[in-house]
């Protein structure tokens, strides 16, 4: 694992501002949207990353000149309830992590994975054969039950697509930016 007093890498001192935006959530309920608004806006972004890698990851993307991170770990994470010590351990170092959680009533997942024709992500998968999509949702929102208590939670039930991205941008300090042509 990458260590923060290499020499040709930058330490990682308590001074020095590591942001670090974790988002998670079931699926359907608009990661995808957050994590495009925020590489948008300069984050480096890394979908899909299991719990136990959190740390490492942060510092070996910190090592190679990256601030600004944005990381994505949802319910197939392997060891999910070890997400909350890494986010200590991260702040011990001195990094400033904010955590989005956003979720949908089951009846809007139901109709999003449904308009998509997307299957959900443990719905007869290897890790819960033989689940419905309506059980897949209620058992993503059980496993993910102690990640929603870490952030700022978003409902994103009634929003549009932009409106998610204003809120996100509002929410996080993040401004219009430039327009790029």
């Amino acid at each position: 694992p990458p260590s923060f007093s290499r020499a040709r890498s930058r330490p990682w001192r308590a001074a020095t501002s590591v942001q670090l935006v974790l988002v998670s959530g079931l699926s359907g309920s608009g990661k995808s949207i957050a994590l495009d608004v925020l590489e948008d806006s300069g984050y480096y972004c890394v979908d899909n990353l299991p719990a136990t890698l959190l740390l490492d990851v942060v510092k070996f993307l910190y090592a190679g000149g990256h601030g600004r991170i944005a990381v994505s770990v949802d319910a197939r994470s392997v060891a999910l309830s070890s997400l909350p010590q890494h986010l200590s351990a991260l702040k011990a170092l001195g990094a400033e992590t904010t955590v989005l959680f956003l979720e949908a009533s089951g009846e809007t997942l139901l109709r999003r994975f449904s308009e998509t024709r997307r299957s959900h992500p443990l719905a007869g998968s290897g890790l819960t054969p033989g689940l419905t999509l309506a059980e897949a949702i209620e058992r993503e929102r059980a496993l993910l039950a102690g990640v929603a208590e870490l952030g700022h939670h978003i409902d994103t039930s009634s929003l549009q697509p932009k409106v998610l991205r204003n809120w996100i941008k509002e929410l996080l300090g993040l401004g219009e930016g430039s327009l790029t042509l």
